[in-house]
């Protein structure tokens, strides 16, 4: 399967050194926030890929993140950050923001591997759910529209 991944960073480089790692893959790259959710609402992404820090642009990685759980749920989130801060990490984590977690400089295998499990993941979760509205309603609500 074409996986589509969308990358968020502010820095050129950045976004070069993860298109060149993440080639098996058909990824899109941008530069802020506001560029990603533009991007979203055009077309499905299996993946986003995501910076902390994105500059001086408005939001930051993680709460692109979190947009991403609540308006796309189906779709795998990962943060890379420069960023040592280990309640950072537990933040996004506890909250459900990522999937996984990575540090700058990262292990283009490791980084890799780890995409690809979420979106089987991902994958095989959602093509077992029911499909549609009564779907989420059900999970959203504990109980079956009725």
């Amino acid at each position: 399967m074409d996986y589509q991944i969308l990358v968020c960073d502010d820095e050129p480089e950045i976004r070069a050194a993860m298109r060149r790692t993440l080639h098996r893959f058909q990824v899109t790259a941008v530069e802020s926030m506001e560029e990603a959710l533009a991007m979203m609402r055009q077309r499905r992404f299996h993946a986003v890929v995501s910076d902390f820090n994105l500059g001086v642009q408005q939001g930051d990685g993680l709460e692109l993140l979190q947009l991403v759980r609540v308006l796309y749920p189906e779709t795998t989130r990962l943060l890379v950050t420069g960023n040592t801060d280990v309640q950072l990490a537990i933040r996004a984590l506890n909250e459900g923001a990522v999937h996984r977690f990575f540090l700058k400089p990262w292990d283009d295998d490791q980084l890799v591997f780890a995409l690809e499990i979420s979106l089987r993941q991902v994958g095989a979760a959602s093509s077992t759910a029911p499909a549609g509205p009564e779907w989420t309603a059900t999970r959203v609500g504990g109980q079956r529209p009725g």
